[in-house]
């Protein structure tokens, strides 16, 4: 068989024979000390006694991988380790893999008392003939790893490492003081979790399964030979794993463990021959990377946010290197709140709608509302770092890969880089809340003209301005709603159902803007710094920023998930949490690193208004809730059977569709857009539109099934009809200064509202008020201005009309 022979350090000959005198003089002085004494005569000018062994001896702290499973505790999503590694007892061990190890490594393991130093001196002799013999016991071995592996600087990995005599007696003075503190059965099991089997494999559990795919418990006595061939040479295993290594020196090696282990009468001359006539019959378990390599190309996206989540948490170290290394070391078994077969199915149901080939991205987030647990996280990507058959960049820049088919971008929870996609009326939701919370009840009436002029300013230039240039060359910001419709006044139900524009800007101007962003951080959107309602909070400009009630502003379908299942939560608003169980490798369960993070954004009784209306969108007309007119997403909402709320969303110029719709224990948030240019106009098509609502209630019908059917209680009276409300006195046709001194001398904040109106009042003449009925006192009121139109129409009508009342002339053209 082919000589195998260590790498180390050459000695000179002049100072191995010295130490082999020495080493010769020690092992005469064994026969006549103790070895106690022995012990101590080795190390009397370096460790005074066996109690001085360093702490990673005593405890050692070995790294070990971490285990991440799917919500059933069963369904491994990955693992993560620096070195694959799971500690294990004696008893999880096959009796031939210990045999197979102590004829390779250490034959006289139960009789030496930590050295061999007969083997110690044959070893240096034989070196010296040009040999190279290893001298180490099973202790000596033990002691090397452990330190190493506790090492925090390199100089300590060298210091433990090194080939050097001076480093044999160190290692030789701790075995036996690790023999004097430790059984030998416990020696033996530090030893098999600490050894390094090659290919990333440190202990026996992981070597089992890196090549042979089962428990240490299952090993033949063929496959026990292979593996305790490697440590003294795990290079001989480089390579095989992927079929490209040399099969014949761990064959030779195997069969010499194998004659070994009959040598030593543990097996039988005839079953070693039996196990040497057999093939290496490697069987390597599939090696997961992270979050590449998971169950499906989809789970890579959770996998990913679980890793941010983790490294943001302080529970878990200082900063993100050390909770990251805490991670890969701790050997935790972590399970997480991913619903395996709800991820599967919303993967495949948005893949069906739109191909993972187009460059529209259709993605589901579901989270638990009252616990922030994130169910599913899909989208019709995959997750890969593999981007070099990708499809053409739809913006044009081709200095970087687009994100599809395949990606590693955080579509769904975005970082730093990406922070999602202009939310639409989504956000109508969060001036809802402000006013609600601000005293305006949900029986609040404000008109929904087809275009109203709004009193923010924009660019003078801006096609959605309208009036005369002001002094500041600005112009006035005049939303329309979406297809130009328009109607007299509409409450909070209605206006909510139907998503009108112009009145929902109406009720951001009387709440104000900066209470409507306060709604929304309260429930969970994190504004990038860059958003211009981030640089509008830093500058105490919020209130006049018009556009934001209509979702300007980009977000993530995590952070929309996480608001809305605040609302459903009775406004318990939870950090999303990506966990259920984190327990430790000592098998304490880290309770509080686990547990949701909750807080009370908003009174109940607001958010169950809110949810009032919410209801009018999905076509639910439920006790306490009074609907009128169609809601956006009535359509698609028609059979789900449980009690639902939610609101659809369309981003400016079409760059963006929403779904969101909650149940009282499931929230899903569906998007469609584009990550390569969410910036640009006309992104998403029409039918998209509509996909992204279908695929959205079938994705949360999926997430409720097996749940229990919950509701939410009716709206209070106080926040149906309101509370100490203060009646806005009416306006017909009077001077404008005199109609704003009657509100205000009925307490209410009064001006003149920009630009004029259609009215049968003469042209100047203030005609009505921006809201009208009862508001909180305060309440911005704005007077509307007549331009006189409709009053010279109907003079115009009255001239013609035959005094003989005869017949209306024709229309004219």
């Amino acid at each position: 068989m082919e000589t195998l022979k260590r790498d180390r350090s050459p000695l000179r000959d002049g100072i191995a024979l010295l130490i082999c005198g020495v080493l010769a003089g020690v092992l005469a002085a064994a026969a006549a000390f103790p070895l106690v004494g022995l012990g101590g005569l080795v190390a009397e000018n370096s460790v005074d006694s066996f109690e001085a062994l360093p702490t990673e001896l005593t405890k050692p702290t070995l790294p070990q991988t971490t285990y991440v499973y799917a919500s059933d505790g069963e369904t491994l999503i990955t693992s993560f380790y620096e070195e694959n590694r799971r500690e294990i007892t004696l008893d999880e061990v096959s009796p031939v893999m210990i045999d197979a190890l102590l004829s390779a490594e250490d034959s006289k393991f139960y009789e030496h008392n930590g050295v061999d130093w007969a083997g110690i001196v044959r070893a240096a002799v034989a070196n010296q003939g040009g040999d190279s013999q290893g001298a180490s016991t099973l202790t000596m071995q033990f002691v090397r790893n452990t330190l190493i592996y506790s090492a925090s600087t390199i100089d300590e990995v060298i210091a433990a490492s090194e080939d050097s005599y001076e480093r044999k007696l160190r290692e030789a003075r701790y075995a036996m003081g690790v023999e004097e503190t430790m059984s030998k059965e416990e020696i033996l099991e530090g030893y098999l979790n600490v050894i390094y089997l090659g290919n990333q494999a440190y202990g026996v559990h992981a070597g089992s399964y890196t090549y042979f795919n089962k428990p240490p418990s299952e090993l033949t006595v063929a496959e026990a030979a292979t593996l305790a061939s490697l440590p003294k040479f795990p290079s001989l295993a480089d390579g095989l794993l992927d079929g490209e290594g040399d099969e014949k020196p761990i064959v030779d090696r195997r069969d010499w463990v194998l004659q070994r282990m009959a040598d030593l009468g543990k097996i039988s001359q005839a079953e070693a021959d039996e196990a040497k006539a057999l093939p290496l019959g490697l069987n390597p378990r599939p090696v997961r990377s992270e979050c590449v390599d998971v169950a499906t190309p989809n789970w890579g996206f959770f996998c990913d946010y679980f890793k941010e989540w983790w490294a943001s948490q302080e529970a878990f170290g200082a900063d993100e290197r050390e909770r990251m290394s805490l991670l890969k070391r701790g050997g935790f078994r972590i399970v997480t709140s991913l619903d395996a077969k709800l991820q599967d199915d919303a993967t495949e149901r948005l893949t069906e709608e739109v191909s993972v080939n187009n460059s529209a991205a259709l993605g589901s987030v579901t989270i638990t509302p009252g616990t922030g647990h994130v169910r599913a996280m899909a989208v019709n990507r995959n997750y890969s770092l593999d981007q070099t058959e990708n499809k053409p960049r739809t913006d044009g820049d081709d200095s970087k890969p687009s994100n599809y088919p395949n990606t590693t971008i955080p579509l769904l929870s975005g970082n730093d880089e990406v922070s999602g996609y202009p939310a639409g009326s989504t956000f109508k939701l969060f001036t809802m809340v402000a006013a609600l919370d601000a005293g305006f009840p949900l029986r609040t009436a404000l008109p929904s003209p087809s275009r109203l002029t709004s009193q923010y300013l924009t660019g003078k230039d801006d096609p959605s301005a309208c009036g005369s240039v002001t002094e500041g060359g600005l112009r006035h910001w005049c939303p329309t709603n979406d297809g130009n419709w328009s109607s007299g006044p509409m409450n909070m139900w209605a206006m909510f159902g139907r998503s009108s524009n112009t009145a929902f800007v109406q009720l951001q101007q009387a709440v104000g803007t900066s209470k409507a962003y306060a709604a929304a951080t309260a429930a969970g959107i994190d504004f990038a710094p860059s958003s211009e309602a981030a640089v509008r909070a830093e500058n105490d400009d919020l209130d006049n920023y018009g556009t934001f009630t209509l979702g300007f502003d980009a977000t993530t379908p995590l952070e929309m998930a996480e608001a809305y299942a605040t609302v459903a939560a009775q406004g318990l608003h939870c950090e999303p949490l990506p966990v259920m169980q984190v327990i430790g490798s000592d098998g304490k369960e880290w309770t509080d690193a686990a547990a949701p993070q909750c807080d009370q954004a908003f009174p109940k009784e607001v958010a169950n208004a809110a949810v009032s209306a919410g209801r009018c969108v999905v076509g639910q007309n439920a006790e306490g809730t009074q609907c009128s007119g169609n809601g956006t997403a009535a359509a698609y909402t028609g059979g789900f059977g449980r009690p639902l709320f939610g609101k659809t969303g369309t981003a400016d110029s079409n760059r963006s569709y929403w779904f969101i719709g909650s149940t009282p224990n499931a929230t899903t948030a569906t998007f469609v857009g584009d990550p390569d240019a969410s910036f640009r106009s006309n992104v998403a098509t029409p039918e998209l539109k509509i996909s992204v609502k279908e695929v959205g209630v079938a994705i949360l019908k999926k997430a409720v099934k097996g749940l229990d059917e919950e509701d939410w209680p009716k709206p209070t009276n106080a926040m149906k009809n309101g509370k100490d409300l203060v009646s806005i006195p009416s306006i017909d046709c009077m001077d404008a200064d005199d109609a704003r001194s009657r509100v205000a001398n009925a307490g209410f904040e009064a001006s003149i509202a920009p630009g004029q109106f259609d009215s049968d009042c003469k042209e100047g003449e203030a005609f009505s008020t921006s809201m009208t009925g009862s508001a909180p006192k305060g309440t911005p009121i704005y007077i509307l201005i007549s331009n006189g139109k409709d009053y010279e129409d109907e003079k115009a009508e009255e001239s013609e009309t035959p005094p003989d009342g005869g017949a209306t002339p024709p229309d004219r053209d």
